[in-house]
């Protein structure tokens, strides 16, 4: 969709959340973003992207916890990480 138009536009990328899969806005720059500020824990990598996701896309206050679950998701496969380790 970004393709069409402007090169430099945010990429919307699909995330399975348990109810079906909804588009992100912003997905690859809101996990590099997060990535940079590690070493964080999961439950603070979680909450970092939820927030930077909400800068970018609509994330209604009753499935957030799921929201948050399959950003993480998403951030381990980029990046391979271990839930138990902390990047250094």
């Amino acid at each position: 969709m970004a393709n069409c138009c402007d090169p430099k536009a945010p990429k919307v990328n699909m995330i399975k959340l348990d109810t079906g899969m909804v588009g992100m806005l912003g997905l690859d720059q809101i996990i590099a973003g997060v990535h940079l500020m590690e070493p964080l824990s999961k439950e603070d990598a979680m909450a970092e992207l939820v927030k930077r996701a909400a800068l970018y896309n609509y994330i209604p206050g009753s499935v957030k916890d799921k929201y948050a679950e399959a950003l993480y998701g998403e951030y381990v496969k980029k990046f391979n990480r271990d839930d138990k380790a902390k990047i250094i």
